[in-house]
C-alpha cells in the first residue's frame, strides 16, 4: 500500500499515509491465529443502503479443526451500550438449520460445536450494525455516496466475521445486495447481477484463490469501467468515478505493461483479473486481491512515471504481499520492502538505470531522516504493539534497499532466480524472512546469514567516513575507511572505488573490497597518482558516505 501530486505523490513514492487509527496486537499474540484452526472459503454476504450506515452481514465460513476442541472464534468487533458503531451477531446457525450457541466478548464470537478433529465444518453467522472503520462508508470528491473496504492490517473484523490475520489464508465470495445505482468491485471473478424489487440489485464476486482478509474487500459507487486488454489470459480493468474517467482512464492504463513485466520477470499472476479502482480510503494505494484501490486524489490524466511508480507498487504486491504472504506482522518487509524495490525496478526496465538511481537516492534520504529519529528500529520487529507503526521506511525503503544491495550480492542472474523460486515456493502460502533466505541460499551457494542479520536485525546503517592519499614511494593507493555511525554496532560492507587516471595515462579501474572491522586501511598498488576516486559509484550499498575533508 502507499500513502498520499508532487507533495502527494512524492509521498507515494515513499511511503503510505500513517493515519491516526490504532491497530493494536491482542495481548496474548501467541494465541492469536487460534493454531490448529484452518478457515478455508468464506462467503460474504452484505446489505448496503442509502438510508442508512448500518449493514446487515451473513458470513458462511468453512473451516477445519486438527483437534477435538469444541470453541472456535472468529474476529468481529461488537457493539457497546455505550457506542453507535460495531456489529452484533443475531445468530449463528449449523447447515443442518439447527442453531448453535455462542457469545460475544473481547470482539470476538466464540461459538460451541460438536467435535470433529480434521473434517470440514461450515457455521452461518447472521448480524448487524454500523462499522467504525474497516468498511468506509464517506462521499467522493464529487459528492457521492460510496462504500470502500479498508482492512489493513487486522480492519476487516469492523465488517466481517473472519480470522484477521495474514497467517489464514482463505478463498472467499462476495455477495452484495445494494441500490441499482452501485457498480460493485470485489475480489476475484464476476459471476453476474441480479436486479431485485425496490431499485436494489444483487452482485457476485467469487475469489478462488487463497487470499490474506487483510486484502478481502468490496467497493460501491457510481463507476465508468474501461477493459484495457488482456496480459497471459488475465483481464485488466479500470474503474474510475464517472467525472474522472477520461483522465483517469489514461492514468491507469499503463497497468497492462506493468502486469506483463512482472509475470516475466516473477513468475504467473494468481488471480483472475486486475482491477484498478478509484477509490475513497485513507491509503494512497492499496493492494486488494487483484482489485486494487487507488485514492481519488492521484488522478492526473496523463503519462506520469510518479502515477506509474504507484501502480507498479500496488501491482507488485499481487505476487508479494497477496500470493506470498508474510506470515506475521513483523514480517511486512516481504510485501512493503518487496514491492517498494519492485516499483523501482519497473522503473528501470521502462526509463533506465538513471531513474532507478533516482528512487534509490530518494529512498536513502527517507532511511537516514527516519533513523535519526528512531535510531533502535528494525526492519523486522516483533515489539510493536501498534500496527500502524509497522508503516514506516524501515519496512518500505529499507526494506527495497536490502533487496537492492542482494541483487548485487548474488548477481542478477542469480537474484532473479532466487526472486523466482521463492514465489514458485510460497506462492499462494506465507512465508517467513528465513524462508526468504533459504531459498536464496540453495539457489545461490553462498551463506547469507550475516547479510540476513546485519541488514534486517540490526538497527541503523553503515556510516562511512574515508580518504584516500597516495603513496609515491610504495606507488599504492591507501585508503582509510571508519564506520562513525552512534549505534554502537558495525557493519560488515562490500564497498567499491573507482579510480580514475590523470591526463588518460592510465586506465580507470576499480577496486572491491571488504570492510571487517570499524576502522581499516586498504593499500591498492597503483604506478601513478590517480585523479580522482569514488567510493561505491554504482550505488549499490545502504550507507551515507562522506569523504575527509570535504
Amino acid at each position: 500500500m502507499k500513502k498520499q501530486r508532487k507533495e502527494f505523490l512524492a509521498g507515494l513514492l515513499a511511503l503510505l499515509t500513517i493515519t491516526t487509527a490504532q491497530a493494536q496486537l491482542p495481548s496474548n499474540a501467541t494465541r492469536y491465529t487460534q493454531p490448529g484452526v484452518d478457515v478455508q472459503n468464506y462467503a460474504f454476504s452484505l446489505t448496503l443502503s442509502d438510508s442508512t450506515n448500518q449493514i446487515q452481514g451473513e458470513t458462511t465460513i468453512r473451516f477445519t479443526r486438527a483437534d477435538d476442541r469444541q470453541t472456535v472464534w472468529f474476529d468481529l468487533i461488537s457493539s457497546r451500550d455505550s457506542a453507535q458503531t460495531g456489529m452484533r451477531v443475531r445468530s449463528v446457525s449449523l447447515p443442518d438449520g439447527k442453531t448453535a450457541p455462542f457469545s460475544q466478548r473481547n470482539d470476538r464470537v466464540f461459538i460451541n460445536l460438536p467435535a470433529a478433529p480434521n473434517q470440514p465444518t461450515e457455521v452461518v453467522i447472521r448480524y448487524d450494525g454500523t462499522p467504525s472503520k474497516g468498511l468506509i462508508i464517506s462521499r467522493n470528491k464529487f459528492g457521492d455516496r460510496t462504500f470502500f473496504g479498508d482492512n489493513w492490517p487486522n480492519n476487516a473484523r469492523n465488517y466481517l466475521p473472519v480470522v484477521d490475520h495474514p497467517s489464514d489464508k482463505a478463498t472467499c465470495s462476495f455477495t452484495v445486495n445494494a441500490p441499482a445505482t452501485y457498480r460493485i468491485i470485489a475480489n476475484g471473478k464476476f459471476l453476474g447481477e441480479t436486479n431485485l424489487p425496490n431499485g436494489k440489485k444483487l452482485t457476485r464476486w467469487q475469489e478462488n484463490t487463497p487470499i490474506p482478509t487483510k486484502v478481502m474487500v468490496i467497493g460501491a459507487a457510481k463507476f465508468a469501467v474501461e477493459e484495457v486488454g488482456e496480459v497471459s489470459g488475465v483481464p485488466v480493468q479500470s474503474w474510475l468515478y464517472p467525472n474522472d474517467s477520461q483522465k483517469g482512464f489514461v492514468d491507469y492504463r499503463p497497468a497492462k505493461e506493468i502486469l506483463q513485466y512482472f509475470i516475466d520477470k516473477i513468475g504467473p499472476y494468481s488471480y483472475e483479473k486486475l482491477a484498478n479502482v478509484e477509490s475513497t480510503t485513507i491509503f494512497g494505494g492499496m493492494e486488494n486481491a487483484s482489485c486494487i484501490f487507488y485514492n481519488e486524489k492521484v488522478i492526473v490524466g496523463k503519462k506520469d512515471s510518479d502515477v506509474e511508480a504507484l501502480l507498479a507498487h500496488e501491482i507488485a504486491h499481487q505476487w508479494f504481499g497477496n500470493s506470498a504472504t508474510e506470515a506475521d506482522w513483523s514480517q511486512l518487509w516481504l510485501s512493503e520492502g518487496f514491492a517498494t524495490y519492485f516499483s523501482a525496478l519497473y522503473l528501470e526496465h521502462a526509463y533506465g538505470k538513471d531513474t532507478l538511481n533516482t528512487v534509490l537516492n530518494q529512498n536513502k534520504n527517507q532511511i537516514f531522516r527516519y533513523t535519526s529519529l528512531k535510531p533502535k528500529g528494525t526492519i523486522v520487529d516483533s515489539t510493536t504493539s501498534n500496527l500502524m507503526d509497522l508503516l514506516n521506511p524501515n519496512s518500505y525503503q529499507k526494506g527495497g534497499w536490502v533487496l537492492h544491495m542482494l541483487r548485487h550480492e548474488l548477481g542478477d542472474d542469480i537474484f532473479w532466480k532466487g526472486i523466482r523460486a521463492y514465489y514458485e515456493k510460497f506462492r499462494n502460502a506465507n512465508a517467513q524472512t528465513s524462508d526468504l533466505q533459504a531459498v536464496m541460499e540453495n539457489v545461490s551457494g553462498k551463506k547469507l546469514g550475516q547479510f540476513f542479520q546485519q541488514w534486517l536485525n540490526q538497527p541503523g546503517y553503515p556510516d562511512i567516513v574515508w580518504g584516500s592519499r597516495y603513496d609515491a614511494a610504495k606507488k599504492a593507493l591507501v585508503i582509510d575507511v571508519r564506520q562513525a555511525q552512534r549505534t554502537g554496532a558495525f557493519f560488515v560492507v562490500p564497498l567499491t572505488f573507482s579510480i580514475h587516471g590523470s591526463n588518460g595515462r592510465e586506465l580507470s579501474r576499480t577496486a572491491r573490497l571488504t570492510m571487517t572491522e570499524q576502522t581499516q586501511t586498504f593499500t591498492i598498488p597503483l604506478a601513478t597518482k590517480p585523479a580522482s576516486v569514488m567510493i561505491d559509484p554504482d550505488n549499490t550499498v545502504l550507507m551515507r558516505a562522506t569523504q575527509m575533508g570535504k
